[in-house]
């Protein structure tokens, strides 16, 4: 429940949200370096710790965005468009459509636009709970275009590999002294 002037909420990692039109009393989404504002909406945002951006995708409605250190407005977005702000350079990027690409994960499915691998190891590692190893710098930037809907980890490294020109060595868990067990790790590397 939610007292007072707004609705505010603060959010490490991702999460969907659709709020209830209440122009009287925002809903707020508060993240390390940026504030969610709307009134009435479908978006959803992305603010990982462990990221060098946070990003907004708005897909009906109105949000407006606001920076922490002086809550001076970035922009208000419109439906379809995304904007990622690059949290060392304190600059954003505005990309307009696909926003399925950055909600579907909520409907069960990783979709990847012409992505880096360097982005697509990092989502496969929290989508399977993964470490993901890149062993070479130049794989890192080949683009990766594809929609994955029920596949296993196994499914989906193989139709990477054939895809683009990279191999992959699966590493399973391994139990620790204390009892525990390691992550699974997948290392990618040049065919």
């Amino acid at each position: 429940m939610f007292t007072g002037k707004d609705r505010k909420v603060f959010l490490t990692g991702e999460a969907y949200f659709e709020v209830a039109h209440n122009k009287k009393v925002p809903f707020i989404v508060g993240t390390s370096h940026m504030d969610v504002k709307a009134t009435g909406t479908a978006f959803n945002v992305s603010a990982y710790p462990e990221d060098n951006t946070v990003s907004t995708t708005l897909v009906e409605g109105k949000v407006i965005l606001y920076e922490n250190s002086n809550n001076s407005e970035i922009k208000a977005l419109e439906p379809g468009e995304c904007l990622t702000l690059n949290i060392q350079k304190n600059v954003f990027n505005v990309q307009t459509g696909n926003t399925d690409k950055y909600t579907a994960w909520k409907d069960g499915m990783l979709v990847f636009r012409n992505d880096r691998i360097e982005e697509v190891a990092k989502k496969l590692g929290r989508w399977y709970n993964i470490d993901v190893e890149i062993n070479k710098a130049r794989i890192k930037d080949y683009p990766f275009t594809a929609t994955f809907t029920d596949e296993t980890l196994l499914q989906v490294l193989e139709l990477l590999s054939l895809a683009t020109p990279i191999s992959y060595k699966l590493i399973t868990s391994k139990k620790l002294a204390d009892g525990s067990f390691s992550k699974q790790k997948v290392l990618i590397r040049l065919k």
